[in-house]
C-alpha cells in the first residue's frame, strides 16, 4: 500500500462509514471495538488503516466512491450534436477512444477535428463505425463457433 497521508487515511474511514450508513453509535461501537478509542481523530496511522481494512469487509469499495474521469464530448456545430452523440455511443460500445473517431475523420475527409466536419462527414463517421461494429459483431461469432466446435 502506497504512503497515504493522516488527512487521507480519516477522508476514507469517514467516507466509508457514511456510504454503508453506520449510525454515529454503531459507528464508535466498531471503532472501540477494533482500537478501543471510540473518536477516528485519536487513532494512529495503523489503527486508521485497520478500521479501513474492516470497512472494506463490511462491503465498502473505495473505488466506488471516486467519479468516473470521462474526457467530454466534442463541441458540435449547430445541428451536430446528435450525431456526436451517436459517434459517442459507438465509441463506447467499440471500447475505443474519441482519438479513433478523430482519426477516421482525418483520413476520410482530411478534416484535423471533429467540431469543424460537417454534417455529411460526421455521418460517414457514424457510418464507418457501424460498420467497424459489424466486424467485431461477425469476428466474435466466428470465434465462439470455433470454441464450440462448430
Amino acid at each position: 500500500m502506497a504512503f497515504e497521508s493522516r488527512r487521507s487515511l480519516l477522508a476514507k474511514v469517514h467516507i466509508a462509514a457514511k456510504a454503508l450508513g453506520l449510525e454515529d453509535d454503531a459507528y464508535r461501537d466498531m471503532l472501540e471495538g477494533l482500537t478501543g478509542q471510540r473518536s477516528a481523530g485519536k487513532l494512529t496511522d495503523k489503527q486508521l488503516a485497520l478500521v479501513i481494512a474492516a470497512l472494506r469487509k463490511r462491503g465498502w469499495n473505495d473505488a466506488d466512491t471516486r467519479p468516473a474521469r470521462k474526457k467530454p464530448t466534442p463541441r458540435a456545430m449547430p445541428g451536430a450534436a446528435p450525431l456526436l452523440d451517436k459517434i459517442g455511443a459507438l465509441l463506447a460500445d467499440a471500447g475505443r477512444p474519441w482519438a479513433y473517431a478523430v482519426g477516421l475523420a482525418a483520413r476520410m475527409y482530411t478534416v484535423e477535428r471533429l467540431e469543424w466536419a460537417k454534417s455529411e462527414q460526421l455521418r460517414g463517421v457514424i457510418a464507418a463505425l457501424v460498420k467497424d461494429a459489424q466486424r467485431r459483431a461477425k469476428r466474435e461469432a466466428s470465434q465462439a463457433a470455433q470454441e464450440v466446435g462448430l
